[in-house]
């Protein structure tokens, strides 16, 4: 780790989180909509689907925040609901998730963490696949004031796994490949785009998902482990 200067984070469900948490909302959303399925067991699905969508951006060699919602939930619901009509389904689900109430926090060790990385001059940054308002959910957790920059795809028209948006970070920053780190909780979006990028990458699977591993991924179960790396 001696040539890194800057660490990119993913924000949601690696800094910080929704209680309960994003998937365990869909998850609850789908099982009102008449589909049994656990919270684990979707996770497996996302972290699937995920992983599935960044094969494909591989393959066409590029993709759009467009792109990616139009993609990302028919390869899930090709998984979770194979060969039936899936619209009534998601549209119960849409219902659903807007019942549903939620707040926001940090994940555990994640200021902990944040306030080590600062105090050692690293430069920290945000890279996040979101709505548009990652600086206001940065704010909400009171994280803000750690992160030099903080990248939001829908803002900048780039999206986590295409490597552009970790080009844009270094380039913004004056950095090279080899002197950033990216950590996120998505195999496809976050280990495999940072890869694809260039980074080295630490995965934070803290769901324990298995069958996914690479031999140049350094893989935690949770923010304290990170410490140690550096």
């Amino acid at each position: 780790m001696d040539s890194i200067k800057a660490i990119f984070f993913d924000l949601g469900d690696t800094l910080a989180s929704t209680d309960p948490p994003y998937l365990y909302r869909i998850a609850q959303a789908m099982r009102e909509a008449g589909l049994e399925i656990s919270n684990e067991e979707f996770e497996v699905e996302y972290i699937k689907a995920d992983y599935k969508l960044f094969l494909k951006h591989k393959e066409r060699g590029g993709i759009t925040p467009r792109e990616h919602r139009e993609w990302f939930l028919p390869i899930l619901y090709e998984s979770l609901l194979p060969s039936q009509e899936v619209n009534q389904f998601r549209r119960k689900v849409r219902e659903a998730m807007g019942q549903i109430e939620f707040g926001r926090v940090t994940l555990p060790g994640a200021t902990e963490l944040l306030d080590y990385l600062k105090a050692k001059g690293y430069i920290l940054a945000v890279i996040s696949n979101n709505d548009g308002r990652t600086e206001e959910k940065c704010d909400e957790v009171s994280i803000r004031e750690y992160f030099d920059i903080i990248l939001d795809s829908t803002n900048l028209d780039l999206i986590k796994p295409d490597s552009r948006i970790f080009e844009h970070a270094l380039s913004r920053l004056g950095l090279t490949t080899s002197e950033a780190i990216h950590i996120g909780d998505m195999y496809g979006a976050d280990v495999m785009g940072g890869m694809n990028a260039g980074l080295d990458v630490i995965w934070v699977n803290h769901r324990n998902i298995e069958g996914f591993s690479h031999p140049l991924v350094k893989e935690v179960s949770g923010l304290a482990e990170i410490k140690d790396l550096f």
